[in-house]
């Protein structure tokens, strides 16, 4: 279960990087309780973000996934997992 007394983890600054250099996304947006809608993530910077991390990981991320995450904060947790597997 959850603990909802601790803090959100910073945002990686990898996956920071390529939200703003990538995909345009205004810095001042990404806090962690964002939605991904609220972002500016439409259907397309989701399929981008989803190549991206495609690449990044060089295992299929699919478009799903990542909306199925719905929070930058899940968003976060699953980039900062996926990235110390590899």
């Amino acid at each position: 279960m959850p603990d909802h007394n601790q803090p959100a983890p910073a945002i990686h600054p990898h996956l920071r990087n390529l939200l703003v250099r990538e995909l345009r996304i205004d810095p001042d947006l990404l806090v962690p309780a964002s939605t991904l809608d609220a972002i500016g993530l439409d259907s397309l910077a989701v399929v981008e973000l989803s190549v991206l991390l495609t690449e990044q990981f060089e295992t299929p991320v699919t478009e799903d996934r990542i909306t199925g995450l719905r929070t930058l904060e899940n968003l976060n947790r699953f980039f900062t997992s996926t990235s110390q597997k590899g």
